[in-house]
């Protein structure tokens, strides 16, 4: 009967473990999945701008605010997957 008992509990122990690994797999790929998908939604977005009615006004930035829409840019010519 103790055996049972200790093979039992070794059962449990076992789906315990995998639940807590399946939980923290989880989490991570969601969290990961969510920013890549934040992030090619604000690329769409910046896009879709950039090329918009308001193309000749981004022509026009210079400075802090040019340099920082080239650095998105490149983030998301980075982001961009190569078909």
């Amino acid at each position: 009967m103790q055996f049972l008992h200790r093979r039992i509990s070794a059962a449990v122990w076992e789906l315990i473990v995998l639940l807590v690994v399946a939980i923290i797999f989880a989490t991570v790929y969601r969290i990961y999945f969510s920013r890549a998908v934040a992030l090619t939604q604000v690329c769409e977005r910046i896009e879709i701008i950039q090329n918009g009615e308001t193309a000749d006004m981004f022509a026009k930035l210079t400075g802090d605010a040019a340099e920082a829409f080239q650095t998105i840019n490149r983030i998301c010519e980075i982001r961009r997957p190569l078909h």
